[in-house]
Formats: structure tokens, C-alpha cells, sequence
């Protein structure tokens, strides 16, 4: 179970990813064939539902054209 101090963060983060990725005019859908992760699981990362892996972190910023470190800085 995710505590309500983490549930903040993660909604903070998922609203981070959400924004970089409309910054680059992509869809969810297109973050899932660019990122090889499943739309579901990108929804729930931007809701923030989940806490997601490093390599996820990792395929999510390679298919956005940033570091890894741009998506913790929110």
C-alpha cells in the first residue's frame, strides 16, 4: 500500500511525465510504442497509481529525449 506522503509524490511526478510528454506532442498511445511500456501502465504512472521501476524511468525518458534525471525534477 502506498502512503498518503508518497501517493503526493507520486501524483507530483506522474503530473511531471504527463507534462513532458505533451511538451513533445505525443500521446499516450505513441509513449507506448516509443517506450515499449503499455498505455495502462503509463496511465497509471501519470495518475500516479504506481511507483515505477528504474528501467522503466529509464525507457520512459529515451523515448522522450531527456536524461533520466529530467523526470525527477519536478
Amino acid at each position: 500500500m502506498i502512503s498518503i506522503r508518497d501517493k503526493k509524490h507520486l501524483e507530483k511526478f506522474g503530473k511531471h511525465i504527463r507534462m513532458l510528454r505533451l511538451s513533445k506532442g505525443l500521446s499516450q498511445v505513441q509513449l507506448e510504442f516509443e517506450s515499449e511500456i503499455s498505455k495502462n501502465q503509463i496511465g497509471n504512472i501519470e495518475r500516479g497509481e504506481i511507483n515505477p521501476t528504474i528501467s522503466t524511468l529509464k525507457r520512459i525518458a529515451k523515448a522522450l529525449g531527456v536524461q533520466p534525471k529530467d523526470l525527477l525534477d519536478f
